[in-house]
């Protein structure tokens, strides 16, 4: 829980804190994994909200590039990943991603979206380390 109370500090440097961006399972995945959680309908309508408040187009008279900072856990950056890509959400959990890294989602006024995932170059390597899913699959 270091490294989550260490990126919950970045808090004090933005503005805004959300609650819709708590960790949690966003829809069941395919193909189904044995640990299940109660909490995909719940939680998945939660991500989702996020998701339409946070990621959208540019808009047509936007002549500079505006950013976003969202500091949230990786099967929300996931679920993110999937919707605006337009990939089948249920595939959230075949993604990877090193825990701290940068995940940077472009979406231009055309609606075409660009996508650079995972970058953690800019830490040590014998700080890596990557979310490690202890479930079967199949």
């Amino acid at each position: 829980m270091t490294r989550v109370t260490e990126t919950g500090n970045i808090s004090k440097y933005l503005p805004v804190s959300c609650d819709l961006l708590r960790e949690n399972a966003p829809i069941e995945p395919v193909p189904p994994i044995t640990w299940k959680p109660d909490c995909y309908h719940e939680d998945g309508a939660r991500i989702e909200v996020a998701f339409r408040l946070y990621i959208h187009r540019a808009d047509n008279k936007q002549t500079e590039d505006r950013c976003k900072i969202i500091v949230c856990h990786t099967n929300v950056i996931h679920y993110f990943v999937c919707t605006a890509l337009q990939f089948p959400t249920e595939g959230w959990l075949r993604l990877g991603l090193n825990n701290g890294s940068i995940t940077w989602i472009t979406i231009r006024p055309s609606g075409r979206v660009g996508l650079r995932m995972g970058d953690s170059g800019f830490m040590p390597p014998e700080k890596l380390t990557r979310t490690r899913h202890s479930t079967t699959i199949g």
